[in-house]
């Protein structure tokens, strides 16, 4: 394990906390800390961290890791990398300003919620590990600190870390939600607890003749990269620039995590043709809805192929005895038809909605307004 520096902060009890930043630690001490903490997820593990070095290399990790009273009471991981890449590699006449932009938009993206031990105070150790962050930003000259996560879903802010509290550090939020669905109890019971839209939705996907395989091998693999390839570039016709990311790479993540038990593919098909399919990724117990595609010949048609992936999903999360399936993230606060859609579908399959905040922090003012800039004109 590299460590990179080490910074104290006093906090406002007047006790030291020491936060040690490392660019490398063991995955398994990772996974470890990550399965102990009440909320952790796969979101927070280090092979989502594998998953998204691999789609870019250009990407640095640092991991903060938090001392009070000689023992690690705090972990959080977050990674360097550029903002711009839904312009310049999406834009091929803009692809030669790729070298200005990663010297110049570089940014920290929060990969964790902040994890705490559950025997300490946690506003003063999450305050910890955000001031070294910050610190460490500015040394490094990013223009900005997105995405970190607070919250964890189903948890309560602690005390001085509100969204007005956030606010007073001149940190914008994005109020965010998902439904958590409780596998516990029994497949007839998860049948009742879902909406009556889901429910006719699976009945009208039956009666188009749908039905949903698990994926498997080299073959399916490369059919989800085509139709994820599909989807992807029907969203930057749209105006919703995606990455377009290669074969091997997402090969690799998918193999990889595969063999892991961390990942299955989803499919469904009509009369052996495969139309749409998904992701189910899950550690600790905990599944996730992943990364739903369409190709553009079902996208034009009327199938429930969605309600009966996400059904058939939330089944076989159950039968593999794990606790939760999280519907992933919706905006709270819907600005168009698109994320209304969003929050509607998650919204109807019987879990309980729990609300968390992305806060992002700007440090170069002038930086984050050219983007924005460059967004708005070439979209």
């Amino acid at each position: 394990m590299e460590m990179l520096s080490t910074q104290t902060v006093e906090s406002a009890l007047h006790s030291a906390v020491e936060v040690e930043i490392r660019s490398h630690v063991d995955p398994d001490y990772w996974n470890d800390i990550v399965r102990t903490y009440s909320h952790g997820g796969f979101l927070d593990t280090s092979n989502r961290f594998d998953e998204f070095i691999k789609c870019h290399p250009d990407t640095k990790m640092y991991y903060l890791i938090g001392h009070k009273n000689a023992r690690e009471v705090g972990w959080m991981a977050f990674c360097e990398t550029y903002h711009g890449h839904d312009i310049v590699t999406l834009k091929s006449h803009l692809r030669p300003l790729k070298p200005i932009c990663e010297r110049t938009m570089r940014t920290f993206d929060c990969f964790t919620v902040p994890m705490v031990a559950d025997d300490v105070e946690e506003g003063e150790i999450v305050t910890a590990l955000i001031d070294a962050a910050e610190n460490l930003a500015r040394e490094r000259g990013v223009f900005q600190m997105v995405h970190l996560r607070y919250p964890a879903p189903g948890r309560k802010p602690a005390p001085g870390l509100s969204q007005d509290d956030f606010g007073s550090r001149s940190y914008k939020s994005l109020r965010h939600g998902t439904y958590l669905i409780d596998l516990s109890v029994g497949e007839e019971v998860l049948w009742k607890g879902l909406k009556r839209e889901a429910r006719t939705g699976v009945r009208k996907a039956a009666k188009q003749g749908l039905s949903v395989r698990l994926g498997q091998g080299e073959k399916d693999i490369r059919l989800f990269h085509e139709i994820f390839i599909e989807n992807r570039v029907r969203d930057s016709q749209k105006g919703m620039p995606r990455p377009l990311y290669s074969y091997k790479i997402m090969h690799d993540y998918i193999q990889d995590l595969s063999r892991l038990g961390l990942l299955r593919l989803f499919f469904a098909e009509k009369d052996g043709e495969v139309g749409s399919c998904t992701i189910v990724k899950n550690f600790n117990g905990r599944a996730m809805f992943n990364n739903h595609a369409r190709s553009n010949k079902w996208y034009e048609g009327k199938y429930h192929d969605g309600d009966l992936l996400c059904w058939e999903m939330i089944k076989w999360s159950q039968q593999q005895g794990y606790s939760r399936f999280d519907m992933t993230g919706f905006d709270a606060d819907p600005a168009n038809d698109r994320q209304l859609g969003i929050k509607r579908f998650k919204s109807k399959w019987g879990g309980e909605c729990v609300y968390y905040n992305f806060y992002s922090k700007v440090f170069g003012e002038k930086r984050n307004a050219l983007l924005g800039l460059a967004r708005r004109v070439l979209r």
